[in-house]
């Protein structure tokens, strides 16, 4: 049976080439993701060999489906219909495959396989040098994976500039390579779009930094690590995470990977003298894993069940870990449930808890960095990355330039190299392009919550009763079970009459951290 409904006559003919493509190409994405998400989780060290020569092989029969030439004549035989695709879906399909098929087909396959051993060479590089706490050792995998990459944006720029609209300024390396993740985005918009974030945040971090800390003393001591699992197994229920289409982990970086909404991994970290980097981690990755089950299983075997974009996904998990699971009405409800787990936290009140989780402070390393101080992270990684794919940085630089924008953005430099340009994944994968994905996430994050309360009236009072489910039934309509069918931005504005912009993440933190905690 096809995927997706099918059409009488001879022209449903390129369809069925098509149906089957996206079938094997859905399934061939799920193995894929199955093996790396063992590769952070169960695979044994000695195995990272040959799992970088699984992932490339993977990868190429990946890029050869995608790259046929009987794909190819039935995505431009299914175009070229009269009248176009009467079924919204079919024609929703056609656009998301026949940009996936442009940007496959620019990228030749032996770039595409030196890439997946360049990424499993640079994760082993990447952990060598995080023991010596040196950037040494990964430099020279580093360099290798930014001269890849420059390869693949290079065959990738006339894609981009076919799509351009007349008029709109030419496309550079890095819009290629941020293509892939957020489809559609480019370095001309958010470049204005960082500068204006970090106009008011930097002001807005030393204002807050410049008050006396919350009392935290609750938090000292070691918080049963056990417990704590159990206790993010609730939360993950709480929200509404279906374990049995889904499973927890842990993992030294949490992650998510989704193969298909009825098998969603997340993994979380337990520390004992750390117990809210659980909570909060759980609650990140369950928003990612929420996103992942309630895409459009109907359309299973075809691109429409995915995200739409990784910033999308991401608002998603920012959403659930920070909007909501660092708000007060959120702790009424679920801190009686910590204390069950911990009693350290007897006696401790919703209003004194809120105000610990919200507690602001510079701080070097992105993953544990506060609302305030996050999303200049992220504009130090997109500054970084902007100079390398440019040519005005150079690897053996790296390190230095790292400290000197931590100063001028954080205050802070750091004292090693674990703490600076070693403390992230995503560069021992090659990712260059990704990281601007995270404060895109954060600022569609606080436009659907101002959508979504516009819609709900009553949401802090159902989350005060620890009822997520009407919040959750909100995003599932007007997010997840979209899928690929729309663009990102163009999901976020039919649910909010609005896109991409600070505004209304602007008001959120200040309303929160000037008035609501001042």
């Amino acid at each position: 049976m096809p995927a997706l409904p099918s059409q009488p006559g001879a022209a449903d003919e390129p369809w069925k080439t098509i149906d089957r493509a996206m079938a094997d190409l859905r399934a061939l994405s799920s193995v894929l993701g199955l093996l790396q998400w063992d590769q952070e989780t169960y695979m044994p060290a000695a195995g990272a060999a040959a799992r970088g020569l699984q992932l490339a092989a993977v990868e190429g029969v990946l890029h050869e489906k995608l790259t046929a030439p009987a794909l190819a004549d039935a995505l431009a035989a299914a175009a070229s219909r009269p009248g176009s695709e009467p079924d919204p879906d079919r024609a929703a399909a056609l656009r998301a495959l026949r940009r996936d098929q442009a940007r496959a087909a620019a990228v030749p396959a032996d770039l595409v396989r030196a890439l997946a051993l360049a990424q499993s060479r640079g994760l082993g590089a990447w952990k060598a040098a995080r023991a010596a706490r040196s950037f040494a050792p990964f430099a020279g995998a580093l360099a290798e994976l930014i001269s890849l990459r420059r390869e693949q944006a290079a065959a990738l720029l006339p894609v981009l500039a076919r799509e351009a609209a007349p008029g709109s300024r030419a496309p550079e390396a890095y819009d290629a390579l941020l293509d892939l993740h957020e489809p559609g985005m480019r370095v001309a918009r958010l470049e204005p779009l960082f500068a204006k974030l970090k106009s008011w945040l930097v002001p807005l971090l030393d204002a807050v930094t410049a008050r006396p800390p919350p009392d935290r003393s609750f938090l000292s001591g070691p918080f049963d690590t056990e417990a704590q699992w159990r206790l993010s197994l609730e939360l993950l229920a709480a929200i509404g995470f279906d374990l049995e289409a889904g499973r927890q982990d842990r993992s030294v970086h949490p992650f998510s990977q989704g193969m298909d909404p009825g098998d969603v991994r997340l993994t979380t970290r337990l520390d004992a003298s750390l117990p809210l980097s659980a909570l909060f981690s759980t609650l990140h990755e369950g928003g990612h894993g929420l996103y992942e089950q309630r895409l459009p299983a109907a359309l299973r075997e075809t691109v429409l069940c995915a995200a739409a974009s990784v910033g999308l996904h991401e608002s998603q998990s920012r959403l659930w870990e920070n909007l909501v699971g660092r708000s007060l009405p959120f702790w009424r409800a679920m801190l009686p449930r910590a204390a069950r787990h911990f009693p350290q936290l007897a006696g401790v009140t919703p209003e004194r808890f809120f105000r610990a989780a919200n507690h602001v402070e510079r701080s070097l390393v992105r993953v544990e960095a506060d609302e305030v101080s996050y999303n200049l992270h992220i504009v130090l990684r997109f500054q970084l990355e902007l100079s390398l794919l440019r040519g005005t940085l150079e690897v053996k630089d790296l390190p230095a330039a790292w400290s000197e924008r931590s100063q001028e953005l954080l205050g802070l430099r750091p004292p090693s190299d674990l703490e600076g340009v070693l403390q992230d994944i995503h560069w021992a994968m090659g990712e260059l392009g990704y990281f601007p994905t995270y404060t895109i996430g954060n600022l569609y994050s606080a436009t659907l919550l101002a959508g979504a309360r516009r819609a709900l009236p009553d949401l802090d009072a159902a989350l005060g009763r620890g009822d997520l489910a009407p919040l959750l039934a909100w995003l599932t309509a007007n997010v997840h079970s979209v899928g690929r069918r729309r663009d990102a931005e163009e999901i976020v504005r039919a649910a909010t009459g609005k896109g991409l912009g600070d505004e209304d993440f602007r008001e959120y933190l200040e309303g929160k951290y000037l008035r609501g905690l001042g």
